[in-house]
C-alpha cells in the first residue's frame, strides 16, 4: 500500500525543484529523479483527491437528506401551528424555510468547500503532469541553456 499522508510534502519539494529550475541551469541527472518525484506526486495526489470527491459526494448526500428532514419537520410545525386558525403554509414558503435553516446553510457550505478543494487538487494534478514532462524533457539534454 501506498502512504500518501505526506503529499503536502512531496508537493513542496516539487514546487522548490520547479523555482530552483527557473533560477539557474538544472542538472540533467537531477532532472530524472526529479520527473520521477513529480510522478510520486501525482500518485500520491491522486490518492487524496478520491478521499477529497468521495466527501464532496457524501456532502451532497448529507444536503438532501437534511433537507428532507427539516422539511416534514417544518410541515408538521406548520400544520400544528395554524390547525386552529385554517392558515396552510405554501411550499414555497416551506422552501424557503427549508433553505435558510442552519443546519441547510452548514452543510451546503461543507459541500462547497469539498468541491473547491476538489477542483484546486485536479488542477494541481494537472500542473504536476506538465512538471514531470518538463524534467524528463530536461533530462534528455545536457544542461538547460538559458
Amino acid at each position: 500500500m501506498i502512504d500518501y499522508t505526506d503529499v503536502e510534502k512531496v508537493i513542496e519539494n516539487c514546487f522548490e525543484e520547479i523555482t530552483a529550475a527557473s533560477r539557474q541551469k538544472y542538472d540533467s541527472d537531477q532532472a530524472d529523479k526529479t520527473a520521477a518525484l513529480f510522478l510520486s506526486a501525482q500518485i500520491k495526489l491522486s490518492l487524496s483527491i478520491e478521499e477529497i470527491e468521495m466527501k464532496a459526494k457524501n456532502a451532497k448526500n448529507e444536503i438532501a437528506r437534511i433537507e428532507g428532514e427539516k422539511y416534514f419537520e417544518y410541515k408538521k410545525t406548520s400544520y400544528n401551528k395554524n390547525s386552529g386558525d385554517n392558515k396552510k403554509i405554501t411550499e414555497n414558503m416551506l422552501t424557503n424555510y427549508v433553505a435558510k435553516d442552519d443546519d441547510i446553510v452548514k452543510a451546503k457550505l461543507e459541500c462547497a468547500q469539498a468541491e473547491s478543494t476538489l477542483k484546486k487538487y485536479n488542477y494541481l494534478l494537472g500542473v504536476l503532469k506538465d512538471g514531470h514532462i518538463f524534467f524528463r524533457n530536461l533530462s534528455k539534454n545536457k544542461t538547460w541553456s538559458e
